[in-house]
């Protein structure tokens, strides 16, 4: 089980996700059991850090940290950048 630190991301669309990819955010959406979205942002080292760490698959469950609850989730898609070493954006669904 690997956790992340999650912050709330206040803003969307392309500008804004530009500034938060220069600040080294991915931004990111979770949505929970009840299919409510909820917009965060995390470090992009940490979540290297979990990517490199274990043998990623679509079932690997993690654990975000964020405004003082767990959310014990899953990966539905991961957007990496063509060349680089950059992930683009995360979406993840809450499990039980």
């Amino acid at each position: 089980m690997f956790k992340i630190n999650v912050e709330a991301r206040l803003t969307t669309g392309k500008i804004s996700n530009k500034k938060l990819r220069r600040l080294n955010k991915i931004p990111a959406i979770v949505r929970d059991i009840n299919y409510k979205l909820i917009l965060i942002q995390l470090n992009h080292n940490d979540f290297l850090n979990f990517l490199d760490n274990i043998n990623f698959k679509n079932h690997t469950v993690l654990f975000l940290n964020f405004n003082d609850k767990q959310y014990k989730v899953k990966i539905k898609s991961l957007q990496l950048h063509p060349f680089k070493r950059l992930v683009i954006h995360i979406d993840f669904y809450e499990i039980q």
